[in-house]
């Protein structure tokens, strides 16, 4: 009796199996239910049935972008009917728990509705430092700061000295609201029976208030033997194949993951709007303090110490009567006995046709040691300019009166008499004759002499850029012009690129020349 129904069973399974190979059904699946922050999730949905698939359109869930898909496709053939398989998958990150909501999915024309499915967020655990073979722990130097306060933020990674670990990887932390400078390299030592190796970044705070840096994690891998396949056969358990060479074919890595604490730091706003914080020196220095005129005098501010240098904006210098032409700030840093410390060089070229005083240079910041504002100042500097146009006197030309002296009487009378001569009749043709043959020599003359052209005159200024020896001799020579023209500004760029920069900008010399020529015309 048993035998016949599961007879039956078996028939009915054959006779129906036709019947459940065509009916068309959408699943979705989850490569894991539960993920920690900043891991990543995917999705798979999978349509089965005959006929065309269109999949929705997802671009995100519940706002946390999806950062990749695939597709994969399978047939299968029962008698002659095709039935196809085909699946989309979705990668997402999210960093609280979500719901992948339910989606349609249209199978030959027929719509299909998934399932939603809960994705949960763990909250990382830090690893314990008293006890098992890894631990991972994040230090800050101090606990509450100024804004722009530098830092030192320590990751340290301890091993115990008899655990079994063939790799480990950390991952970067996550700085939001600093402004971040790690120091290259790391730190190994010795803390009981413990390993270290610490690795440091410097951070400055960017606002006020209450910041926090979240766990970082770290992966432990362990090299596991699998055995299988060809490797499986006896003959590789023969001590020769635990060679390293071998090793590489028959193990792999089993990882797992452990975590950091957080940290918190409360940070305190700078007064008075200030941005930089920290202890410094200010000096100013030019090249020369005498100058011909139109030659340019070239001004160095310098500001050294330690703090976040970085922050500090450049300089704008306002001289009347001359132009002021600015580099961009040029800083260079270190870490010194775990200080963060450097130079912040900036170079000023001016150029003037009279005396001039560079007016004292202001620098304020909050100090570190003193905690309040302090404002720093330069000493003017007066330029002597040679040759300056201010020392020319402003004198009048004198116009000298012609005196008209009286005309005699005598003089007179004999003017009467010649004007009475020229009533001649043939003499007054005769004059006509003459002054229209004279008008047309005239008129002949004046358009032979358009025809010629006047020669051009090279300028001072024009002969100057022409012979110009080097991208800087140039720089020099349009300097003085920089305000007067964007021809000449632009110049004057891309000539700076080419000094400072190593760039290999081609300046038209003759557009240029050709500028100054017009400008004297005129």
């Amino acid at each position: 009796m048993k035998k016949e129904r599961l007879n039956l069973g078996k028939l009915l399974i054959f006779l129906l199996f036709p019947i459940i190979l065509s009916a068309a059904s959408v699943r979705v699946e989850v490569d894991k239910p539960a993920i920690y922050p900043g891991e990543s999730v995917s999705f798979t949905i999978t349509a089965s049935g005959k006929g065309d698939v269109k999949f929705p359109n997802i671009k995100d869930i519940d706002g946390f972008l999806i950062t990749g898909t695939s597709d994969s496709q399978s047939t299968i053939i029962i008698n002659g009917e095709v039935k196809k398989s085909v699946s989309r998958t979705y990668i997402f990150s999210p960093t609280k728990d979500v719901t992948i909501p339910s989606f349609e999915v249209e199978i030959n024309g027929k719509k299909y509705k998934t399932k939603p499915v809960k994705i949960k967020i763990l909250t990382p655990k830090p690893s314990s430092n008293s006890h098992g073979e890894v631990s991972l722990t994040l230090k800050a130097s101090k606990k509450e700061v100024y804004v722009g306060e530098p830092v030192r933020v320590d990751i340290i990674f301890k091993k115990r000295a008899d655990a079994n670990i063939d790799k480990v990887e950390i991952e970067e932390p996550k700085f939001k609201d600093f402004w971040v400078k790690r120091i290259q390299g790391s730190q190994k030592g010795v803390d009981g029976e413990y390993i270290t190796q610490t690795y440091s970044f410097i951070v400055f705070p960017q606002k006020s208030g209450k910041l926090k840096i979240p766990p970082i994690a770290a992966k432990i891998g362990k090299a596991v033997k699998t055995r299988g396949g060809f490797f499986n056969d006896p003959f590789f358990n023969d001590p020769f194949f635990n060679d390293p060479f071998f090793q590489r074919f028959t193990t792999k890595i089993k990882w797992r993951k452990i975590f950091s604490n957080s940290l918190e730091l409360s940070v305190k706003p700078l007064p008075d709007n200030l941005e930089v914080y920290g202890d410094f020196i200010l000096k100013a220095k030019t090249d020369k303090k005498r100058v011909k005129a139109n030659k340019p005098v070239n001004l160095t501010i310098q500001i050294a110490g330690e703090g976040n240098i970085d922050d500090i904006k450049k300089f704008e210098i306002d001289i009347p009567n001359a132009v002021v032409y600015s580099d961009d700030p040029k800083i260079s840093t270190k870490i010194e006995n775990g200080k963060y410390v450097g130079t912040f060089t900036q170079k000023v070229a001016i150029i003037a046709d009279r005396s001039f005083t560079i007016p004292s240079i202001e620098f304020r910041y909050f100090d570190k040691n003193l905690k309040k504002e302090v404002i720093k100042k330069t000493k003017p500097i007066h330029i002597e300019v040679i040759g300056s146009s201010s020392s020319a006197k402003n004198e009048k030309p004198i116009i000298e009166e012609k005196k008209t002296e009286p005309v005699s009487t005598e003089k007179s009378k004999n003017a009467k008499n010649l004007s009475k001569e020229s009533e001649n009749p043939f003499a007054k043709y005769l004059f006509l004759f003459l002054g229209y043959v004279l008008g047309i020599f005239t008129v002949w003359g004046f358009y032979k002499l358009k025809e010629i052209k006047p020669q051009k005159k090279e300028t001072p200024i024009v002969k100057k850029i022409r012979r110009a020896k080097s991208d800087k001799e140039l720089f020099e020579t349009l300097l003085p012009y920089a305000k007067e023209d964007k021809l000449i500004s632009d110049a004057l760029k891309k000539l700076e690129e080419n000094i400072y920069k190593k760039a290999s900008y081609k300046v038209d010399r003759e557009e240029l020349a050709e500028y100054f020529q017009e400008r004297e015309r005129e």
